[in-house]
């Protein structure tokens, strides 16, 4: 599922609910009223993938992939209408230019990100 043609997520205007589609979990809907908050840790050095965990009022959902802070801007913003493995557009050079999500884990109730 690890699919770089399509955008890892997509944008609303007013989005009451935004939809997490995992590969081996299936979908999930949340409601933006639901995410008490947003959590991206900084990168240990070594380590390839950002973290960013989303932690919900009966779910936390743990975001692994690159370059994640534009989609926590689209979160902040209430506007994240789709969020899914994918994306990480680069340059001709190599450099990465866009947002990459590799992996989605939901979990019930609140979980520590590792």
């Amino acid at each position: 599922m690890n699919d770089e043609s399509k955008t890892c997520y997509e944008t609303a205007e007013q989005n009451p609910f935004t939809r997490i589609e995992t590969g081996r979990q299936g979908v999930f809907l949340f409601p933006g009223s639901a995410l008490l908050f947003a959590h991206q840790a900084p990168t240990p050095a070594g380590a390839s993938l950002d973290t960013l965990t989303l932690l919900y009022v009966t779910h936390t959902v743990t975001i692994r992939g690159t370059r994640l802070l534009p989609l926590l801007l689209v979160i902040q913003k209430g506007r994240a209408e789709v969020i899914r493995v994918g994306g990480g557009q680069s340059q001709s050079n190599g450099t990465q230019t866009t947002p990459a999500v590799r992996e989605i884990t939901v979990a019930e109730g609140c979980q520590k990100s590792e």
